[in-house]
């Protein structure tokens, strides 16, 4: 991931550590997976190459409580990220919807249909966030 931030700058490893501040040694290893840029340093990534994608990835990365509760996302286009979500939104509303509003009639999951119901709810919901970061750090094309 830090090394595709500085392939999108368009920089050689000596000219994205001159900008970072930092050495080349400390840029290659990073690039390798040795080890972990500070947050600070990936804020500058981020900044220097344009793509606030590069924050997200590293936090899946740096913490596992992030990698458990925030999705995979992939870096998609513009158009490709709005319509992924308005097909999760479009999904969700056809059936998550009601199915949520029917379970939350009583206040409980009752019976294995409504268990099941609810399971593919929370996957909707799951795919539905999943989407919106997505969108959220689109490619501009």
């Amino acid at each position: 991931m830090y090394y595709n931030a500085r392939k999108t700058a368009g920089l050689t490893q000596e000219r994205w550590a001159e900008l970072l501040g930092l050495s080349v040694e400390a840029v290659s290893q990073y690039e390798r997976g040795v080890i972990l840029p500070t947050d600070e340093v990936v804020l500058r990534m981020a900044e220097a190459a344009g793509q606030q994608i590069v924050c997200y990835w590293h936090l899946l990365n740096k913490s596992r409580v992030a990698g458990r509760v925030l999705p995979e996302i992939e870096k998609r286009p513009l158009s490709e990220a709005v319509l992924r979500l308005l097909v999760q939104v479009e999904d969700f509303q056809r059936s998550g919807l009601e199915d949520l509003k029917r379970i939350a009639a009583d206040g409980k999951i009752s019976g294995a249909d409504e268990s099941i119901a609810y399971e593919d709810a929370l996957e909707q919901i799951r795919l539905l966030i999943e989407a919106a970061y997505e969108l959220q750090y689109a490619g501009k094309e």
